[in-house]
């Protein structure tokens, strides 16, 4: 018997109004599926376009890091975007997840 695994996702996008974005990323930073539980980052950026023409992205990371160049891209992909974007470090941003907090316009870490 062949068990398909259900993908899963590092990150959420969620449209709070017509105007402002939340992305909660949680999780190690994947680059490619390698068992069917990781997302690449083609499939995030994807997740963000989705949020339309945005002015605030608020963004809530709890991440150990991962794998660096799926990092730097998803870094690059927040950069470039237009919005403003507030970095919530809700637990740990490390390694990786580090660089992508860098992407924020402001950034709060308790």
């Amino acid at each position: 018997m062949v068990r398909k695994l259900k993908k899963k996702k590092f990150w959420n996008f969620k449209a709070i109004d017509n105007t402002t974005g939340e992305l909660t990323l949680y999780g190690e930073i994947s680059n490619e599926t390698w068992y069917g539980d990781e997302v690449t980052p083609k499939e995030f950026k994807a997740g963000l376009e989705s949020l339309g023409d945005i002015e605030t992205l608020n963004i809530y990371i709890n991440s150990p890091g991962g794998d660096v160049f799926a990092g730097q891209t998803i870094y690059s992909i927040l950069k470039r975007h237009n919005a403003h974007k507030n970095i919530y470090v809700d637990g740990l941003a490390a390694s990786i997840a580090s660089v992508i907090a860098m992407a924020g316009s402001t950034i709060l870490v308790p």
